[in-house]
């Protein structure tokens, strides 16, 4: 199989396209560059060119146009040229699609009332994903991917910025750390898992929606904690920090993964695991408690 991976240089491209070579796919990658940018007839030519399209790019924050331009327009073309191509589709979704929710697990049948832009933009993408496979135009799926954890995670998330935090304080251990409010709930999962779930449906016929989840929360002081741990860290964690913009309207967030279950697949990884590989690339060998 060839499968076009676009996003490929982001956290989750990274683990999609080692899962995927692994597994003995082709990996071809789009000429760098704004794909929103190239001719409709270029990037027709670039899709008919693979057997699946896994679409792994968007932005998490920037204007309202530029969230747009990547996480509606960019899979509204690709939609476009992979019906046209008669090329599955793989498409990353994202759980803050669902808002705030009700405090039990979401369903993909679930309503959606995303709280910001970034969660409108996104959902966007996935409906144009799955009315075309609706009504029959388009082979694909959309993976709606809860909260994943591993290797490469950005400072701009909680687990990124603690690992960021925690290498700093390797010569003061008796420092203190400062986050924000640590007790909202969220479903981690291994990103490696994520890129095991897109290989799954590029060879198994999946519902066009499908949860991407652990089915379990963890709350962000229990992942603080856990990464503490595996650090040797012995200061203090002190919460009186901001709370995040785009999370603090979610005190809750588990996928029900019924469906990806039923589907056939199951995560191979744990949460450890995830913030053990996390750990262990951020940090030298000599910093890892024996």
């Amino acid at each position: 199989m060839r499968a076009l991976l676009i996003g490929a240089g982001g956290f989750l491209g990274r683990h999609i396209r080692q899962v995927l070579e692994t597994a003995g796919v082709t990996v071809q990658l789009p000429p760098s560059g704004d794909l929103n940018r190239c001719a409709s007839a270029e990037l027709q030519a670039l899709v008919s060119s693979v057997d699946a399209v896994v679409n792994a790019a968007g932005r998490t924050a920037g204007s309202l146009p530029d969230l747009v331009q990547a996480n509606v327009l960019l899979p509204a073309r690709l939609v476009e040229a992979a019906a046209a191509s008669g090329v599955r589709l793989v498409h990353l979704g994202s759980a803050a699609e669902y808002g705030a929710g009700t405090g039990a697990p979401v369903r993909e049948s679930d309503p959606c009332q995303p709280l910001g832009s970034y969660g409108i933009s996104k959902l966007a993408g996935t409906q144009l994903v799955v009315q075309a496979v609706a009504t029959g135009q388009l082979r694909g799926t959309v993976l709606r991917v809860f909260n994943p954890l591993g290797a490469g995670m950005p400072a701009g998330t909680l687990p990124g910025r603690a690992v960021q935090q925690l290498q700093q304080a390797r010569s003061h251990p008796q420092a203190e750390l400062h986050f924000g409010p640590l007790g909202q709930r969220r479903d981690f999962l291994d990103a490696r898992d994520v890129g095991r779930a897109v290989l799954h449906v590029l060879h198994t016929e999946s519902p066009a929606l499908l949860n991407v989840g652990l089915g379990e929360t963890l709350s962000g002081r229990e992942l603080v904690a856990a990464l503490v741990e595996l650090s040797g860290f012995r200061g203090r964690i002190v919460e009186d920090g901001d709370g995040s913009l785009r999370s603090g309207g979610v005190p809750f967030q588990q996928a029900d993964v019924q469906l990806l279950r039923a589907s056939g697949f199951a995560p191979a990884h744990t949460v450890h695991d995830a913030l053990t590989a996390l750990w262990s690339e951020a940090a030298p060998a000599s910093a890892l408690p024996a």
